[in-house]
Formats: structure tokens, C-alpha cells, sequence
């Protein structure tokens, strides 16, 4: 499956060139589609619990698509309907009117079919259990649904029935925001074609699309294909290629000194969370730079980690940075609060650090008081704020769109590297490239998760990950870790983030080929 997140037109040159290239008929593509979508249906679905099945479909390719579907549902013996929705000006395409003539020689020979017209039929009634199809409309849609196309989705909408969507809810932008007030189906599942689509990895869209399942039917990207887009997922086959050799002759010397500042006397947790994270991580050694009221209790909790005792007793408020000269990696911010003496002890920081740093947490919200001092940040710094953390940096966004337009600005702008945490976290980076992440789960949003992830950016980054690549291995391991924990027998509801260090190990090794080893020269 290609990394790539394109946008419809991409997605348009990618079909000409897989139809000139490979060659197939844009009706044979259409085929493939088809089956594809049947066979993920067989696959996920109890098609034996619905009295029957409904496919809507509009006048265009996507509706033809929808025949495809129901001819083939039908073929296997599952009671189908066809649901035409087409208006009184409507052009259908060549495919719609190849598949609707297959459709309607199929109806001839079997009783399981009937075909419908949503303008003879303005409210259906649907019988108990049924599954709805929803073709009317694909990636190609760029205004509002009116007249007959708003009656049919609104009353899909209202019927409880469970929908599923042909590649995209009819209704819905792809490459840019949909406004609340306008008329899109809220699918259950959304089953679309080779890649994923940019709105389907941001939370305004997860109540029309519902969970999402990608089929391959084959596309190819043409050569300029590398400059499509700049948007990119974060998969294992990305990620392999910059994994270190595991060298058998290593040592904690050869593993990395980390500099974690982080604690205070208010949120202890949150250093022992991030230094867990970091010797998880695979760090050889992690300083942690605490008030002494909180170091008191990590040599107990983390025996691993060499403690540095700030002079005040309760914040973090001085480091002296010629004292850990053997550290090759320094992160900041979980847990510090934002004291007036921490704001200046993280000014003084700024004012003498020269390599990339990892700020997190009271850090960034320090940074959004004085914003002048992001000037000094050095270049490809890692930045890991939530979403409010953020809003506080660069401030607020009118939806999800605007904000990806605001991460990537300010990555560029400042010539750092953001981790925008959440779902499908975002990671900018300052040549305005994003990815996204593709593991983790909602358990995972528990306080203290975003600690930990700080502790394992700052195990690859003191291991001589450079930070770009550190930041997109961080995101993956960490999701991944929590991805695993619910098959090891937590659940949403009980994750907590001390637990996502006890499955790093795990996630390394699913990540890792064994085949990954130093050999002697």
C-alpha cells in the first residue's frame, strides 16, 4: 500500500496512468472495484444478518461502481435492491450506463433484485436489519448536495439502517473542510480505493466516515508521482530503511546520555513517566534534572536513572549545562509548571543550547507566553504539543484544515519539527512536509501518554536518530506499543501510560526484521 495521501486530482492521474499503463478499461477498473469492495464486505461483515441489502446510487462513476456492487452481491445470492438516484437533469456517465444494463440483465433472469427510483420513492421504507450501500457520490464532489441528492442522503440518515459508503460518504470534501450545515451521509464504515484520503486521518470527518478499510485494486502512481503531494503516512516500510543495525559489541556509551529536565512538586509523575519512556526507549543512560522534592522518590521508583537536583526544592529554576558536557540528547517541559522562575531558567536554556531540543508539555506553554523566544530554538527542534498546546503557540484554527495549514506554517516559519499529538498524530517538518501516524489507539488518551512518548523521542534522539527520523519512529513505537497492549488484554478503558513502556519492547521487534544485526567486517 502506497505511503502517499493524494489529493483527488492525484488520484485522477494515478487512474489514467494505471488504465494507459497496465492497460485496463476505465469499465474493467471499475470491475475491480467492484470486487474489492464485495470481497472486504464478506470478509468484515455478517451480510446473513440483514433482511436485505439497499444500494443507492448517483449518476456518475461512482454510482457505477455501486452497480458493479449490487450485480455481484446479487450473483451470490444476497437479496439486493438498486436504488436509483438520479435527477431530472442528471448526465449519467458511460460506465454508470454500461453497469445499469448489466444490472438490468441480471434482474431479468433472477428474483432476488428490484430497481427503485428515489424520485418515485421519496420516502422509502426500509425493512428491519436492511444494509444500505451508499454510491451516490465520489472523491470528485466539491459543493453542497441539493434538491433530490440532499432528500436521498437525509434520508438515509434518518432510517437506522447500517450504511456503508463506496470510497467516500456521499457529501463529503476531500482536500478541504466541510461546512457543519451541509448534508453529507454519516456512514458506519467507509470502504475506500487504494489510498487514503486526507480528510478521512482528521477528527471532524470520523462521524461521516466511521471506520475505514483500504482496498487495493491496483493503482499505479506515474513517475512525477514523488511530488504529488506532501502528505504522507507513517507505515513500517517507510520507517525501515533508517533503523540502526543492532551492534553486539554495544554498550551504554554507544547507546546515548540523555538530559531529561522535567518534574516539579506538583506533577512528579510526569519525569518518572518520561524516564521510563526513555530507558524503554533504549537509551543508555537518562539524567533527570528534578527539585529536590521530587527527586527523592526516582531513585526508588527508576533505580536506572542518574539524578541532577535543581537548587530549588519545588521547580525547576537553573541548569548548569557544562556539568552534563557528556549528554548528546536534552528534553523539556513534562511536568515543569510554569513558574516564573522555570520561564527563566528555560530562557537561559534557549540562550545557550546549540543542538535540536525536545520540548513538551509546560515547555510549550511557557514558549506560547514569550513567543519571541521560538527565534531561538535551534533548528530541528522537536516540538510535541496537543491540540491546545498548540492553539496557545499559534492560535486558535476555525477546523482541522486550517490547523494542518498552521502546523506546517509554523514548522516552516521556525525551522522545527512539530509532533501535533492526537488521533493520526501530525508530524510537520520544517520543508513543509506532513505525515501522519498510523498506529494507536483511543486508549492511548490518557494523561501522561505524551510524557512518555518525550521519553522515547529523547532515547532515539541521544542515539543518534537524526530528529527528523526520530520524530516519525517515536509516534509509530508509541502507538504501536499501545496497539499491543490491547491485544495483550487491556482495553480502552483501563490503558494507562506506564503501561505503553512494558510493550516498547514488542513494538520494536514487530517494527524490526530479525535480519536487522551488525556484522563484523
Amino acid at each position: 500500500m502506497n505511503n502517499s495521501i493524494l489529493s483527488v486530482e492525484n488520484i485522477r492521474e494515478s487512474e489514467r496512468f494505471t488504465m494507459q499503463n497496465e492497460p485496463i478499461t476505465s469499465i474493467e477498473l471499475m470491475e475491480r472495484a467492484g470486487q474489492a469492495f464485495v470481497n472486504e464486505l464478506e470478509q468484515t461483515t455478517d451480510l446473513e444478518a440483514f433482511s436485505e441489502i439497499f444500494v443507492f446510487c448517483g449518476p456518475g462513476n461512482n454510482g457505477g461502481d455501486g452497480l458493479a456492487i449490487a450485480r455481484l452481491l446479487a450473483v451470490k445470492g444476497y437479496r439486493t435492491n438498486v436504488v436509483l438516484c438520479l435527477a431530472s437533469n442528471s448526465h449519467t456517465s458511460n460506465e454508470f450506463n454500461l453497469n445499469l444494463k448489466r444490472w438490468e440483465e441480471l434482474s431479468f433472469k433472477t428474483s432476488n433484485t428490484s430497481t427503485l427510483s428515489f424520485e418515485e420513492n421519496t420516502l422509502i421504507s426500509f425493512p428491519v436489519d436492511s444494509l444500505i450501500i451508499d454510491a451516490l457520490f465520489g472523491i470528485g464532489l466539491s459543493r453542497p448536495l441539493t434538491d433530490i441528492f440532499a432528500k436521498t442522503v437525509t434520508s438515509i440518515n434518518h432510517s437506522e439502517q447500517y450504511v456503508i459508503a463506496v470510497d467516500v460518504p456521499s457529501g463529503l470534501y476531500l482536500d478541504e473542510h466541510t461546512p457543519q450545515n451541509n448534508t453529507v451521509i454519516r456512514a458506519h464504515r467507509t470502504f475506500t480505493f487504494q489510498f487514503y484520503k486526507l480528510a478521512y486521518l482528521l477528527p471532524e470527518t470520523y462521524s461521516y466516515t466511521g471506520e475505514i478499510s483500504i482496498l487495493d485494486i491496483g493503482l499505479q502512481l506515474p513517475p512525477e508521482s514523488a511530488n504529488f503531494t506532501p502528505y504522507h503516512l507513517i507505515r513500517r516500510e517507510l520507517l525501515l530503511p533508517f533503523l540502526h543495525p543492532i551492534n553486539q559489541y554495544a554498550h551504554k556509551g554507544t547507546q546515548g546520555h540523555g538530559l531529561l529536565i522535567a518534574g516539579s512538586v506538583n506533577m512528579p509523575g510526569a519525569a518518572f513517566l518520561s524516564a521510563i519512556g526513555a530507558l524503554r526507549g533504549g537509551i543508555g543512560k537518562v539524567t533527570v534534572h528534578t527539585p529536590a522534592k521530587v527527586a527523592q522518590f526516582l531513585p526508588v521508583a527508576i533505580p536506572e536513572a542518574i539524578l541532577s537536583i535543581d537548587k530549588d526544592e519545588q521547580h525547576f529554576s537553573f541548569i548548569d549545562l557544562e556539568k552534563h558536557s557528556s549528554t548528546s540528547a536534552i528534553a523539556v517541559g513534562p511536568g515543569l509548571g510554569t513558574h516564573q522562575a522555570t520561564a527563566g531558567a528555560l530562557k537561559n536554556l534557549l540562550d545557550e543550547i546549540q543542538s535540536p531540543i525536545i520540548l513538551d508539555a509546560d515547555a510549550l506553554n511557557i514558549l506560547a507566553e514569550s513567543k519571541t523566544w521560538l527565534t531561538y530554538l535551534p533548528k530541528y527542534s522537536i516540538l510535541t504539543p496537543h491540540i491546545k498546546e498548540f492553539e496557545r503557540l499559534s492560535g486558535k484554527s476555525e477546523h482541522d484544515f486550517d490547523r494542518l495549514r498552521k502546523v506546517k506554517a509554523f514548522a516552516t516559519q521556525y525551522e522545527v519539527i512539530v509532533i501535533l499529538k492526537g488521533a493520526h498524530s501530525v508530524i510537520a517538518m520544517p520543508d513543509g512536509k506532513l505525515f501522519f501516524n498510523t498506529t494507536g489507539n483511543a486508549g492511548m488518551a490518557t494523561a501522561g501518554s505524551g510524557d512518555v512518548l518525550t521519553g522515547l523521542l529523547l532515547a532515539l534522539l541521544a542515539g543518534g536518530y537524526p530528529p527528523p527520523i526520530a520524530a516519525l519512529l517515536a509516534p509509530f513505537i508509541h502507538g504501536l506499543a499501545g496497539d499491543i497492549a490491547l491485544t495483550k488484554g487491556e482495553s480502552v478503558e483501563s490503558l494507562i501510560a506506564s503501561d505503553l513502556t512494558f510493550y516498547f519492547g514488542e513494538a520494536f521487534r514487530t517494527l524490526r526484521p530479525s535480519t536487522i544485526t551488525h556484522k563484523k567486517s
